[in-house]
């Protein structure tokens, strides 16, 4: 279980008593996530029983978090299904515990989808398309905190520490995508940062919820597209299903039409997508004690993912790069 903070109930009841939201039924740990630590919290009042999410983040600093409540609550104040936070007596929404910055949030309908269907993937792009437009009335800023110059960091770590096939391939995609990232010009906005498919709840084909904004910053719109893509519309085979692809990329541009620098650049972004969360996942192998300060062999990350399959995508994305077309 991917629970990093252990509360106990009187914790729990402590924390959840500056809301007046009821009394304590049922808390319990939630599983999924790498990052963070989730707890499920059951609240009743008035003989109604509501599911809240409690949220401690292991390693985003107090002074970043206002940046993620201001965009979910924007999002949330658009009706957008994101979790806006609640805010306590005191009209406060960001709290401590064990050190940590906590949120509580209301826990949304719906459950993810193990294999995104085509009607998923195009609700999946209007979403994004709604998000990207949405966010740019965000009052506050966030730059990526994973951009150029953390990659270059990680790259230099990882050199030693990985084979040396990997070594190589891995300073020579950086040095391309750092010249390519050099000389493009496409738009930018607030992403995402994470829509893999298990960040977004479905009821049928409907989304009833986008959670875990907490990767999210001001950069390129087409790299939160390919990150979406790489996720939802990817086969075994790593080549990326034609049906579901087309229809998460029409879908987003009926909202926010791609400009000609974004079409020349696509395959290129897809392949940086891709590369960016193989070096993440290598981090996660080679220093896994920096997933969480409270990672220990008694308490293992057990949702870290197999860095090969995305350094995988890449090269199958040189391989298949006529392929990869964004609709006009």
């Amino acid at each position: 279980m991917s629970v990093y903070t252990h509360l106990s109930q009187t914790e729990v009841e402590h924390f959840i008593s500056k809301y007046s939201l009821g009394k304590l039924v049922h808390y319990e740990g939630i599983a999924a996530g790498v990052e963070n630590t989730n707890y499920f919290v059951d609240l009743k009042c008035n003989d109604n029983t509501t599911r809240y999410v409690l949220t401690i983040f292991e390693y985003l600093p107090h002074d970043v978090m206002p940046f993620f409540v201001s965009l979910t609550d924007l999002l949330a104040d658009k009706a957008l299904p994101v979790p806006k936070s609640l805010k306590d007596a005191s009209n406060q929404a960001l709290h401590d515990l064990h050190g940590k910055p906590s949120l509580l949030q209301v826990c949304l309908a719906g459950k993810h989808s193990p294999i995104p269907n085509h009607e998923q993937c195009h609700a999946i792009g209007e979403m994004l398309g709604k998000i990207h437009q949405a966010a740019t009335d965000c009052p506050l800023k966030q730059e990526n905190q994973r951009g150029m110059a953390w990659l270059a960091t990680q790259v230099e770590r990882l050199t030693p520490l990985v084979s040396s096939d990997n070594a190589e391939l891995l300073n020579k995609q950086l040095k391309r995508f750092q010249q390519f990232f050099d000389s493009v010009n496409i738009p930018q906005g607030i992403i995402h940062g994470d829509l893999f498919h298990d960040n977004a709840l479905f009821t049928g084909d409907r989304i009833t919820g986008i959670i875990d904004f907490y990767n999210a910053c001001y950069d390129y719109w087409l790299y939160d597209i390919a990150v979406t893509v790489n996720d939802w519309c990817r086969q075994d085979s790593l080549v990326l299903d034609e049906v579901k692809t087309n229809a998460l990329l029409k879908a987003y541009h009926d909202i926010r039409p791609f400009t000609k620098e974004e079409r020349t650049a696509w395959p290129v972004i897809l392949q940086f997508a891709a590369f960016r969360f193989w070096v993440s996942r290598l981090i996660t192998f080679a220093h896994p004690e920096e997933n969480s300060s409270h990672s220990t062999a008694d308490n293992p990350v057990v949702n870290s993912k197999n860095p090969d399959e995305m350094r995988d995508l890449m090269l199958s994305h040189y391989d298949n790069a006529h392929l990869l077309i964004l609709p006009n």
